[in-house]
């Protein structure tokens, strides 16, 4: 009876070196990762207005022409995604028709703003890198940004689901943090112009 006591007090000295020892342990996170934050629709922050200098104007507008191989119009509506994202983790489940049936929806989506708004051009893009969800993955309408020029130039501040800019002919912007279902693709003018005040106040 003793040996079987000595050797339950024996098992459970070990098992509590073996919890302390994990929990002094931090797993390896990629910084990328550790370094995005998640805004949410209600934060005032989520949202802010700004101006892109000349340079950075022409800079823009030269990569996006060669690019995407297209002729730019008036207003400039980006999406960009980040590599190591989490938004979507729980799609990653599904199978490959479901989830490629979501992807033709947001095509389907896009074709329908580009044609009533004959005025804008509108990009997805998305950090290069494989450690995406299946949503941004399976999707070859999105432009990867290869050189990471996009991100340097106005997405490096990494965001849980994405950010997006619309950015009008006189090179002021509206930009939006975690846009997990690309809101700026439908923003209406009176919201515009009240994110466009923030700047005033």
């Amino acid at each position: 009876m003793n040996r079987h006591v000595f050797l339950f007090i024996q098992l459970y000295f070990i098992l509590l070196i073996a919890a302390s020892c994990n929990n002094n342990l931090t797993p390896a996170v990629d910084q990328e990762t550790e370094k995005a934050k998640l805004y949410y629709h209600n934060d005032t922050k989520q949202n802010y207005p700004g101006e892109l200098s000349d340079s950075s104007f022409t800079a823009l507008k030269q990569y996006l022409t060669n690019a995407t191989n297209t002729i730019l119009k008036d207003t400039i509506i980006i999406k960009y995604d980040y590599n190591n994202e989490t938004c979507w983790n729980s799609l990653d489940q599904h199978g490959k028709k479901y989830i490629m049936r979501l992807v033709n929806a947001n095509k389907k989506r896009i074709d329908q703003i580009l044609a009533k708004r004959e005025n804008i051009s509108l990009f997805t893009f998305r950090e290069p890198g494989n450690n995406l969800n299946k949503l941004k993955k399976w999707d070859p309408s999105i432009v990867i940004d290869s050189t990471k020029q996009l991100f340097n130039l106005l997405f490096s501040e990494r965001c849980t689901c994405g950010s997006s800019i619309l950015i009008m002919p006189d090179k002021k912007f509206v930009f939006l943090r975690s846009d997990a279902h690309s809101e700026i693709f439908n923003l209406p003018p009176w919201e515009i112009v009240a994110i466009l005040r923030k700047q005033q106040n």
